[in-house]
């Protein structure tokens, strides 16, 4: 494992935009490297704010479903309370601030890839491209436009097949993709062409388990890298967010895909890139490329410290990693995400879709896994906001409403001080004002 703990040489103040279970090993992280960690949260939020790694937080209204709301707050408080360092830490804060980037820059230095990368990053159909002329394992594919050229890839393609957004992140009638199984279930599952989407991709389905590759990029010169084989997630057909997770040794295919990628992309930053893997056949296909901040919490505990080496890349400080970027992270360590785990079972048992033998198996599996795991949220050393995330159905009536007060003053634990800058030729719009 590598110890990047305690080795700064200066405090900085660093604030976490967006409301995700990424934020908290982030935040603790870099709380315990010696940095003020400060927060935006919102009604959703994950009582990130209870943290005892959080020094001071703010109100702001919700980023989903991907509204400026909160700009003006956001904005108005970096201005009154000046930061170093700006990470997004879930979907809606990196496409926040990607839409954002000019007035986020002109105030503190980012926590993500350059602003080139991330616009190939967030483009499937150029990634896909990309992957093609790179050699990197990928299913057979189609794009398409319109409803005729949907079911022409199907045909072509063969079922079972996958339709999924063209751009990184979004959604196809609220999920992240639709399996589809034959001519039949298409018919229903897409009756019509979803306006929202000018571009579809249709894909061949690969059958296996989502894995994940949590990494650190300098350049393009990959500096660790930590691979995760989700084996369960929020949705019941595999897709969705990790419920439970394992890391494992490199498959030679991704660890192949995610090196050309790297290098080929300049990536400098953290990211996540994310494969399938089948079993049985030993197929494998790429997904895409989060560049964002994901899987924190197991990659931390697995021996990538990506939330230090994010902020250290992001203000040029220097970084001792590994000849083998593979080969820092201990295999075998599970991550749960119990919430999410109970969440399903509870929709399955209501709709009937599970009977009670094997709805008290998994109960009992979800209780065993909660008591031997990595905790998405919970830390024994900062129970609060795992607390206030499973008694919210009882609290969230009084949970104060976000609203933009040009007047407001943070109250704070630390002082305001003037931020420390990590490099003399930095200017802060602060500093020119």
């Amino acid at each position: 494992m590598i110890n990047e703990h305690c080795s700064q040489s200066t405090s900085l103040r660093v604030l976490l935009v967006g409301d995700a279970r990424m934020a908290f090993p982030v935040a603790k992280a870099l709380n315990q490297a010696g940095h003020w960690v400060f927060a935006g949260v919102s009604t959703s939020s994950n009582y990130l704010e209870w943290s005892r790694h959080v020094a001071a937080s703010f109100r702001h209204s919700p980023l989903e479903p991907g509204t400026d709301e909160a700009l003006p707050v956001i904005l108005d408080w970096l201005d009154r309370t000046p930061v170093d360092v700006i990470q997004p830490v879930s979907e809606a804060g990196s496409r926040f601030i990607t839409r954002h980037r000019a007035a986020f820059e002109a105030r503190a230095r980012l926590i993500m890839p350059e602003a080139e990368t991330v616009e190939t990053c967030m483009n499937k159909t150029r990634m896909f491209e990309l992957c093609e002329t790179l050699g990197v394992a990928l299913a057979p594919h189609r794009r398409v436009r319109d409803m005729t050229g949907l079911h022409a890839a199907a045909a072509a393609i063969g079922y079972p097949l996958i339709v999924k957004p063209a751009v990184v992140d979004a959604e196809l009638f609220e999920r992240k993709a639709l399996i589809i199984a034959d001519a039949g279930q298409l018919a229903v599952a897409m009756p019509s062409w979803p306006e929202i989407h000018p571009e579809l991709i249709v894909q061949k389905y690969v059958a296996g388990p989502r894995h994940s590759v949590i990494f650190s990029a300098d350049q393009g010169r990959l500096l660790g890298a930590v691979e995760i084989k989700a084996a369960r997630t929020h949705e019941y057909d595999g897709t969705g967010y990790t419920t439970y997770g394992v890391t494992v040794e490199p498959t030679h295919l991704v660890r192949e895909g995610v090196e050309k990628l790297v290098a080929h992309l300049a990536y400098s930053s953290t990211g996540c890139a994310q494969f399938i893997v089948c079993p049985t056949s030993g197929e494998v296909t790429f997904m895409e490329i989060n560049p964002r901040v994901s899987l924190g919490r197991i990659s931390e505990c697995a021996g990538l410290p990506h939330s230090v080496w994010g902020l250290k890349l992001a203000t040029n400080q220097a970084i001792t990693a590994p000849a083998d970027p593979w080969a820092v992270y201990r295999r075998g360590v599970r991550y749960v995400w119990t919430k999410g785990d109970l969440t399903l079972l509870g929709k399955q048992v209501k709709r009937g879709q599970v009977r009670p033998g094997e709805a008290l198996r998994r109960l009992t599996q979800i209780g065993v896994d909660a008591a031997q795991c990595v905790h998405a949220i919970f830390d024994p050393l900062d129970p609060l906001p795992a607390l206030g995330a499973y008694s919210n159905i009882l609290i969230k009536r009084w949970r104060r409403r976000p609203e933009y007060r040009p007047d407001w003053t943070p109250v704070s634990r630390v002082p305001t001080p003037e931020p420390v800058r990590s490099d003399p030729d930095w200017t802060h719009s602060s500093a020119r004002g």
